[in-house]
């Protein structure tokens, strides 16, 4: 399939990508000129991408369609992209990558938030926390459990919880190195959220290797129109859905 030139849709090509995901990097890449990235500030790299509401905004003046592709789990921006597009009355496509599926192999517990999750890891657990820094907050009732929470970043910032410590380590991650790292500190369980991908894949393999139990969030749920699990899927529904219809 050919990369979309803009040539089809009298100047009606522009689309604007709420971004975060590896899929949002992607499918900028592939539409070139025609792409608008706009990344949450926790996900931007300098030079790619723009990030704050206001300039968003401006982006989104051009476009004639808006596609949601942040991190499976990253509510705010899913709402902002549902926001956005009704507001400037524009379709709306979801990007996400295909959910990850438990096999009898695994010992998944399935919650709907964190919260909901610290409320029944056992006492005395030694958790491998992997949610990111801004969900920490709702594990502050969880004080009968040790937490090691992943961090993607090396910093020096304290531990925002009376029971834990931060784990620093770069992808990209291993089965192997996930194993070693969940005995060296003796993880009784793993806390994350299903983020889909092979990214993450491997503490999901480790566990299921340890037999320890994974503590799963689910991605929430947010009425946000049609959705396609790739890259080439997005591009084939913008093809036929929205340029050469227009």
């Amino acid at each position: 399939m050919k990369d979309f030139d803009g040539s089809n849709s009298a100047g009606r090509g522009q689309v604007v990508i709420l971004g975060g995901s590896a899929e949002a990097r992607r499918l900028a890449e592939r539409l070139g000129a025609q792409a608008r990235l706009w990344l949450p500030d926790r996900d931007r790299i300098t030079g790619q991408g723009a990030s704050g509401q206001d300039h968003l905004g401006a982006l989104a003046r051009n476009a004639s369609v808006v596609v949601s592709a942040p991190h499976p789990c990253d509510v705010d921006t899913l709402r902002l992209a549902v926001r956005l597009a009704g507001q400037m009355d524009l379709p709306l496509l979801r990007l996400a990558r295909p959910a990850w599926r438990p096999t009898a192999r695994d010992r998944w517990i399935p919650f709907k938030t964190a919260r909901d999750a610290a409320k029944h890891l056992p006492k005395g657990a030694r958790v491998l926390v992997t949610l990111g820094r801004p969900a920490l907050p709702e594990l502050r009732a969880l004080t009968q459990a040790y937490l090691y929470a992943r961090q993607l970043t090396d910093h020096h910032d304290p531990f925002p919880l009376r029971n834990g410590r931060y784990l620093h380590g770069m992808p990209p991650f291993t089965i192997d190195g996930e194993i070693a790292l969940m005995r060296r500190f003796r993880i009784d369980a793993v806390l994350t959220r299903n983020a889909g991908g092979p990214g993450g894949w491997p503490k999901i393999a480790a566990a299921r290797a340890l037999r320890l139990p994974v503590y799963m969030i689910a991605r929430p749920r947010i009425a946000m129109g049609p959705e396609v699990t790739s890259v080439e899927a997005a591009m084939h529904w913008l093809e036929t859905k929205l340029w050469l219809d227009a």
